[in-house]
C-alpha cells in the first residue's frame, strides 16, 4: 500500500486553498494533535485559526482525531466545525464518523501530520492525504513509535512544498 501523500506542507496554514479549491475538493478532515494544535498546547496556533475560518467558507470541514475529548471541544468551541477526539484512526470504527459527518457526493482530503494514523485512515477510505510537519516535538509515548518508523519508511520522500 501506497502512504505517499498527494501534497506536503510545513503546516496547515501553508496549505493553498485555491490549490484545493482548483482540484475539486469539497470536504476537509482534519486532526488535531501537532497538526490543528500543539500536542501539549491547548490553543491553536492563530495563523492555523485564520487559515480554518477562510476554509469554513469553501470546504465542509470534520475534525476527526484521536486526541482526547476535551481537546476535540476546544476545536468544536474555537473554531464552529464538527471535532470528534478518541476515534481510534486508523481503525474502521473511525471510519463510522467519516461515513456520518462527510457528505458522499464531496471530493475530501485528508490533513494530518502522521503516515500511520492520518495517512492510512485517508488511503483506506480512497481519500487523498495531505501530509503537515508536526507542530511539535513532543509526542504521546506510543506515536514516538510511529514517528521512528516513518523517518525509517519515508526519510527521503518528505519534503514539505513550503
Amino acid at each position: 500500500m501506497n502512504l505517499e501523500p498527494t501534497a506536503y506542507f510545513s503546516r496547515v496554514s501553508d496549505i493553498p486553498l485555491d490549490m484545493l479549491i482548483s482540484n475539486g475538493v469539497g470536504t476537509l478532515v482534519v486532526d488535531v494533535d501537532n497538526t490543528l494544535m500543539p500536542y501539549d498546547e491547548d490553543s491553536i496556533p492563530d495563523d492555523i485559526a485564520e487559515w480554518m475560518r477562510k476554509a469554513k467558507r469553501h470546504f465542509t470541514i470534520v475534525v476527526i482525531s484521536n486526541t482526547k475529548p476535551y481537546r476535540a471541544k476546544i476545536i468544536r468551541k474555537t473554531l464552529h466545525v464538527p471535532a470528534y477526539g478518541m476515534c481510534m484512526k486508523p481503525l474502521p470504527i473511525s471510519w463510522l464518523v467519516l461515513r456520518r459527518r462527510v457528505p458522499k457526493d464531496k471530493s475530501a482530503v485528508v490533513i494530518g501530520d502522521q503516515f500511520f494514523t492520518d495517512g492510512l485512515y485517508a488511503k483506506w477510505n480512497n481519500l487523498e492525504f495531505i501530509k503537515v510537519e508536526p507542530l511539535s516535538p513532543k509526542d504521546a509515548a506510543h506515536t514516538k513509535v510511529t514517528r521512528w518508523l516513518e523517518k525509517i519508511l519515508f526519510t527521503t520522500k518528505a519534503k514539505p512544498s513550503h
